[in-house]
């Protein structure tokens, strides 16, 4: 009995130590963690970007304070909601693709019809009225010309969209909309 004693007394004494290559091991393993984070983070950045909703022009599809995800260089598509700049003016506009590149039009009396036909032959429209100063640029135009997308909110009525300010060019916009995190969502994430 006096041995066993004794090894108790030995293990008591000098407690089990890590060694210094499962430490390094450790250590080295942490850094890799963290710079897998740190590229993956610059990756999603890269590639999307959040944008807050502010307005009701895109109602009911999105409303006041919404969260959109936004991916970059994504194709764009009749009926896509994207993401896009106008200049001279602040922030960033989300607005649903109605009229892409090639597609057949006519102006009378600021009014726009818009064939989304196949071959342009005006079975498929849209007629917008259009303010007096976009209705004038576009005048001479037959064909949206390329690079440029004809825009409208979803609640056409309060939208400030294409018709008022004209064709999105390509180069304004970031992308197109991915996915949308509803107010009411996030006002319950946040109390909680």
């Amino acid at each position: 009995m006096a041995t066993v004693r004794s090894r108790q007394i030995k293990k008591e004494d000098h407690p089990p130590q890590r060694s210094i290559a499962k430490s390094l091991v450790l250590t080295i393993l942490t850094l890799l963690l963290l710079v897998v984070l740190f590229i993956s983070g610059q990756l999603v950045r890269r590639e999307y970007s959040f944008h807050p909703i502010s307005g009701t022009s895109m109602s009911p599809t999105l409303t006041e304070k919404d969260m959109v995800l936004v991916k970059r260089r994504n194709p764009i598509h009749r009926y896509d909601v994207i993401a896009f700049s106008v200049k001279g003016e602040d922030g960033k506009f989300v607005k649903r693709v109605i009229g892409m590149p090639g597609d057949t039009m006519f102006i009378r009396n600021d009014r726009m019809v818009l064939s989304i036909g196949e071959q342009g032959d005006f079975e498929t429209t849209y007629t917008f009225h259009l303010s007096p100063a976009v209705a004038e640029k576009f005048q001479d135009l037959t064909k949206i010309p390329k690079g440029l997308y004809f825009t409208t909110g979803d609640h056409i009525d309060v939208s400030k969209d294409s018709r008022t300010f004209g064709f999105v060019d390509k180069k304004e916009i970031e992308g197109t909309v991915q996915f949308h995190l509803p107010s009411v969502i996030r006002k319950q994430a946040n109390s909680e």
